[in-house]
């Protein structure tokens, strides 16, 4: 099927466009009914804006934690032998070019949201309206965004700029990995010249953008801008951190200034106990939300990295310990997604996407690759987990506290996606595909097959077959 990338595309919309009274749904898209770009009015830019929105839903739940199940931090044998250790085959409980684990999902949600983007970009630009500059930092950003997600998944794919253009139906080769970030930071840069500061988890702020670049610097070994970039996110008024750990997860926060940047799915009409990360996370019975609900008891947390959180850590409040019969013993569960105790009456599932604690730790990060021990931002953060402060004498050398800032981001952002990329940052990805019989080839995902039938100008990543 044809995916559509006219801009949020519905027949609300094209009824919206006729009768003026029916804009308020502009934001609820349907993909069946494209419309032209003269039945658009400048009023209707925000409301496209939220369908941009909400086409990076696709990144949520069954793709949000691809990254996670890829590497050391989770185990899942989701389908798979209880006696094996995650990736059981790898191929197992990974992503394959027939879509296995959302793959495709992944890789059209991406695409679908930068045609919605590149609508609202090209309609702004080529008009020179001035009095949108929000609209057009936040479509400027979300595209960002997904090639960012595009690149880190595939390395080099298909760059397209028009409002409806197809990656596929444009039967062109992939561009670069190195043709990706230029564009990947041409866009951000541009965003962060006209966002606002924070004020919402639900949009994309200068502050949201900022610290996509500092991750994204500080990926690429550039650590000077990684630097820079944490720092004046750390230095925003609109930013802080919380003490109150758990309302990263909730749908209902305020007052939160830590989670910058997320994505919500819902409100749901149906069980939302089956929605989002609760039912891949949670444990199985005898476990029992008060509605009845229970998790799948497949998918729990590496011993290693359970045993290294310190006592009185308030993440620890995230755990729960349970025998599972799918592993045979009492092994450890993730309770960031549980609607159990953290979404009350909301049905709502939340996703976070970028948060401030991140800012602090690419900032220490970056002291001790420069051979530097500086604990001033790392104890920043573990005071707000409870924890005591640690004394630059406390680490032997420069290489001993870069360990500790690794293992610091393992307590801090397990499950929401930023372990692989960890991984191969700090030259444990090869090694540990090794462990489990692949190679470096395994570091990427595959294209789906379809993309490949739809463009034969497409080729597919190394080491993998139709």
């Amino acid at each position: 099927m044809k995916r559509k990338y006219f801009l949020p595309i519905h027949i609300c919309i094209f009824f919206c466009c006729l009768f003026a009274s029916c804009s308020k749904m502009l934001d609820d898209p349907f993909p069946d009914t494209s419309i032209g770009e003269n039945q658009i009015r400048p009023a209707d830019i925000p409301l496209l804006v939220n369908g941009a929105y909400s086409k990076i839903q696709g990144f949520s739940n069954q793709t949000y934690p691809l990254f996670d199940i890829y590497g050391d931090d989770v185990i899942s044998i989701q389908g798979g032998a209880a006696t094996m250790y995650n990736p059981q085959s790898y191929e197992a409980c990974n992503v394959n070019p027939t879509d296995g684990l959302g793959n495709g999902s992944y890789y059209n949600a991406a695409y679908t949201a930068i045609g919605n983007a590149n609508f609202v970009i090209n309609f702004i630009r080529s008009r020179g309206i001035t009095t949108q500059n929000k609209e057009l930092g936040e479509a400027l950003a979300i595209r960002g965004l997904c090639y960012y997600r595009l690149v880190e998944a595939y390395k080099g794919v298909v760059i397209t700029l028009g409002g409806n253009e197809d990656p596929a139906e444009l039967k062109r080769p992939k561009n670069t990995e190195e043709e990706v970030f230029e564009r990947i930071f041409t866009d951000l840069g541009d965003a962060e010249k006209l966002l606002p500061s924070f004020t919402t988890a639900n949009a994309m702020s200068k502050e949201a953008v900022q610290l996509l670049m500092a991750r994204i610097y500080l990926n690429r070994g550039d650590k000077v801008n990684a630097k820079k970039y944490a720092e004046w996110v750390i230095g925003s008024p609109a930013t802080a951190l919380t003490s109150d750990f758990t309302s990263n997860f909730r749908f209902a926060n305020p007052g939160n200034k830590e989670i910058i940047f997320r994505l919500v799915e819902g409100p749901s009409t149906y069980s939302y106990d089956r929605m989002g990360m609760f039912a891949l996370f949670s444990p199985g019975l005898p476990y029992r939300r008060p509605t009845g609900a229970t998790g799948n008891g497949q998918t729990w947390l590496n011993s290693d990295l359970v045993t290294a959180y310190e006592p009185g850590d308030i993440r620890l409040v995230m755990l729960k310990d349970q025998f599972a019969n799918s592993a045979g013993k009492v092994v450890t569960f993730l309770m960031k997604f549980s609607t159990d105790t953290l979404q009350a009456s909301n049905p709502y599932a939340v996703y976070p996407m970028i948060r401030l604690s991140e800012a602090y730790l690419i900032s220490a990060e970056v002291d001790a690759r420069n051979g530097v021990v500086n604990v001033t931002r790392y104890n920043e953060l573990r005071q707000k987990r409870n924890l005591p402060a640690k004394n630059n004498g406390d680490f032997a050398s420069a290489a001993a506290f870069l360990n500790e800032i690794e293992w610091e981001r393992r307590r801090e952002f397990v499950g929401e996606g930023l372990r692989w990329q960890d991984m191969k940052r700090f030259s444990k990805a090869v090694s540990w595909l090794s462990s489990k019989g692949q190679d470096e080839t395994r570091l990427i995902f595959p294209f789906p097959n379809s993309e490949l039938v739809r463009n034969p100008n497409l080729e597919q990543n190394k080491g993998y077959k139709l």
